[in-house]
């Protein structure tokens, strides 16, 4: 198992997820999810020492290690905000090279249009490790069940008072949390599969304490000035 205490998905619970890989090697960079046909939405952190040249990305699957043919990217649009050593607007865009080609395992996700209040029940989907320091990933998708902490809660009820503006939490049980390789994995609601945000950071795997997402809608009108 991985994501620490998650669960394996089933193929196309979140068809909008991609993997961003290296060129050279191969190797799992990041998350990244699908929210037009030639645009991914991921973190600024995952790419912020890499070129366009640098980065393949795989669709439509729920396993890392498949044979699938990787789709190039042509463009990287860091947030203009974004600094490397701060947790704020730590967003990008890749454009892809060529549209990819919709179906049940391949789709776009919408997203989350409504305030992040404490208490709504989410999904978190990512091939990240199963504990903290591990290098290895999973290579079938896994998801965890958990509740959202609202910025203000986050801050007061956590201890996490240097918490950006932009940033939202989630708790679930202990023993359960977003781990390495799970960055920028998505984070949608469950009752209508929006998307919330992206990972950003966390409690080194133990669940201690919640974990933190970039929240997409402080920033969507950016994503939809770039991805059009």
């Amino acid at each position: 198992r991985s994501i620490v205490g998650g669960h394996a998905s089933l193929p196309g619970a979140a068809p909008y997820i991609v993997a961003i890989k290296t060129t050279s090697a191969s190797t799992l960079l990041c998350a990244g999810v699908l929210i037009k046909t030639t645009w991914i939405l991921t973190t600024a952190q995952c790419v912020n020492d890499k070129t366009a040249a640098d980065l393949k990305i795989l669709t439509g699957s729920h396993r890392l290690l498949t044979s699938k043919e990787l789709l190039l990217v042509s463009k990287i649009e860091r947030h203009p905000s974004y600094k490397p050593a701060s947790s704020e607007y730590n967003l990008a865009l890749l454009q892809l090279s060529a549209a990819v080609s919709l179906s049940s395992r391949v789709a776009t996700v919408v997203l989350n249009d409504e305030p992040i209040i404490s208490g709504i029940a989410v999904v978190f989907f990512g091939w990240g490790a199963s504990s903290y320091g591990s290098l290895a990933y999973s290579n079938v998708l896994q998801s965890l069940y958990k509740r959202t902490l609202s910025t203000s809660d986050c801050r007061t009820q956590s201890g996490l008072v240097d918490l950006s503006a932009d940033n939202i939490c989630t708790i679930g049980q202990p023993g359960q949390a977003a781990c390495t390789h799970d960055e920028a994995g998505p984070l949608v609601r469950y009752d209508t599969q929006k998307l919330v945000g992206l990972f950003n950071y966390g409690s080194q795997c133990t669940g201690r304490s919640p974990d933190v997402f970039v929240n997409v809608l402080t920033h969507k009108t950016w994503i939809d000035s770039i991805a059009i």
